[in-house]
């Protein structure tokens, strides 16, 4: 059994890709990227929750089989649990994907743009956590087990990792400004149903 032409799917692609149409059209990429950034979301969201345990888990670990001291094993936990306390913060009010209206789909691009923004934020916070982690973690052991060199290195490498966040986080901006825009048009469009 066939659907029908004039059902409501139909109509709606039409509205976004008919020329006679007046007011603001969504770009047809618009859902493929939508969708491709949920996957990528909630991948990266999954790997971020995973390498934390895991990180907790090796600590433990440590603690115990390997006679790990508890200040350092102290200070591990508190930036995991720092770092995935900023993760679940990055990713809160995300609706999940919406795709059935053209508004739907905006206010979704927005909710993913909004979390890229803050998951760009939180990667700051957490490469400078990084970088208090490993000097204190130099101060607690033994003379030479965190050369100065390595600290160097570090520091480089996570001046890096700011910078991508950085560009992530203006990526973002310019995302949330461009849905924002194209919703309003949308909403004050009075031959356009949201």
């Amino acid at each position: 059994m066939t659907t029908p032409p004039n059902d409501d799917w139909s109509d709606l692609t039409r509205t976004w890709t008919d020329a006679t149409t007046t007011g603001p059209r969504l770009d047809p990429g618009l859902i493929r990227a939508v969708r491709h950034r949920d996957r990528l979301a909630r991948l990266n969201f999954a790997a971020e929750i995973a390498g934390g345990g895991a990180v907790l888990a090796v600590v433990t670990w440590g603690m115990f089989a390997r006679d790990l001291p508890w200040n350092i094993a102290l200070v591990a936990i508190g930036f995991v649990g720092f770092a995935l306390a900023v993760t679940l913060w990055s990713r809160r009010g995300d609706p999940g994907l919406l795709t059935g209206t053209p508004e739907a789909v905006l206010l979704s691009a927005l909710a993913q743009a909004r979390t890229g923004y803050r998951w760009a934020w939180a990667g700051v916070a957490t490469s400078l956590a990084a970088f208090v982690f490993v000097t204190v973690l130099a101060a607690l052991t033994p003379t030479g087990s965190v050369t100065p060199n390595t600290l160097l290195m570090l520091g480089a490498f996570l001046l890096v990792c700011i910078g991508f966040y950085i560009a992530h986080a203006r990526r973002c901006r310019r995302r949330m400004a461009a849905h924002t825009a194209t919703l309003q048009a949308l909403r004050d469009d009075p031959a356009i149903e949201p």
